[in-house]
């Protein structure tokens, strides 16, 4: 990526293809411009806010645009959101070289960003909808199938949710469901196995492990409780509330580690989908960091440097004490 123009931020902003470090004191628009510059790939905040906390105040839309190179081909990406007067989003459209996207997969395609932000404590403190949502999204990204699992399940999730508040038999539809169920308790619990086995960085905890739970070990078991769930009249058996939890020792994360172990562990989920997915597409994601050294020691700042490679924007208060040529960008 070469050049990025912010309209409403600071103007335009030219980058380095090695490591960025995003300086100044705190409120002066670092997160911002991390963010816009996430947005352009994943649109949504990485902060998990909705649209209308990104808008500046007093106006209705955002407007930003990128100039990047990938694979040695020039890109213009632009992207306008804009809110209507209750804060919802009324329009998000994006466009390469000035044709709209159909689908938010083809912009992820199109510019490849990963995002972690020390800020953002969902991922290892909130509900498992969190977890889910999350390895759902990097699933989704890394496999086309599951994707189409996925999107095939959530359509016969609203029918039967439908079906069942107008008191009617959900057999039918748990018999189509059954199969997509089959391939997501799969693709998930290989996915979990691979984290498990693979995932190794220096400044990971020791005795970290992902551990799924499957709210159905499969189709055949959905269908065994289609009565039971016409009886409570609800959705309450599937993939769709499965259960991804953190364990450091044996001991759940998010009430027995500090929280430089749980920004560790998260962060290092982040840079093991980003080597799966430099892998699958040949070419190095770009990634966007938001105060990663927060809650780390010296030791654990070194394991995360030795870790980065490739594009990456880092934000901090003040230049890491340890030797890397950062391509400084001071923000007042």
């Amino acid at each position: 990526m070469k050049c990025i123009n912010f309209r409403n931020l600071r103007g335009s902003f030219h980058f380095s293809e090695g490591f960025n470090l995003v300086l100044g004191p705190n409120g002066v628009g670092k997160t911002s411009l991390l963010e816009a510059i996430a947005y352009l790939s994943v649109p949504r905040s990485f902060r998990g806010v909705r649209d209308y906390a990104l808008v500046k105040w007093g106006e209705r839309h955002f407007f930003l645009e990128a100039r990047i190179t990938r694979m040695e081909t020039p890109i213009n990406l632009t992207a306008y959101v804009e809110i209507d007067e209750r804060g919802n989003t009324a329009k998000k459209i994006f466009k390469k070289d000035g044709r709209s996207l159909r689908t938010y997969q083809d912009v992820f395609n199109t510019f490849v960003v990963l995002s972690f932000s020390s800020r953002e404590h969902a991922f290892v403190d909130g509900p498992p909808a969190e977890r889910r949502k999350f390895f759902d999204w990097a699933l989704s990204l890394l496999d086309g199938e599951y994707f189409s699992l996925l999107s095939e399940y959530k359509k016969l999730l609203k029918e039967k949710k439908i079906l069942l508040q107008g008191k009617g038999d959900p057999l039918p539809i748990n018999r189509m469901m059954s199969r997509y169920v089959d391939g997501l308790v799969k693709k998930r619990s290989e996915f979990v196995s691979l984290i498990n086995t693979k995932i190794k960085y220096d400044f990971l905890p020791g005795g970290f492990k992902l551990s799924y739970r499957p709210n159905v070990p499969d189709g055949k078991t959905l269908l065994n409780l289609s009565r039971k769930e016409m009886e409570m009249g609800r959705v309450s058996f599937g993939p769709h509330r499965d259960r991804f939890d953190l364990l450091l020792g044996g001991k759940p994360v998010k009430l027995f580690a500090s929280e430089g172990q749980k920004r560790r562990i998260h962060l290092a989920i982040v840079l093991f989908v980003r080597d799966l997915l430099e892998r699958k597409l040949q070419d190095s994601p770009v990634m966007v960091l938001d105060e990663p050294f927060v809650y780390l020691d010296r030791e654990g700042i070194e394991g995360v440097i030795k870790s980065l490679r490739g594009q990456t924007f880092v934000s901090a208060t003040r230049r890491p004490d340890i030797p890397v040529e950062w391509e400084e960008i001071p923000l007042r």
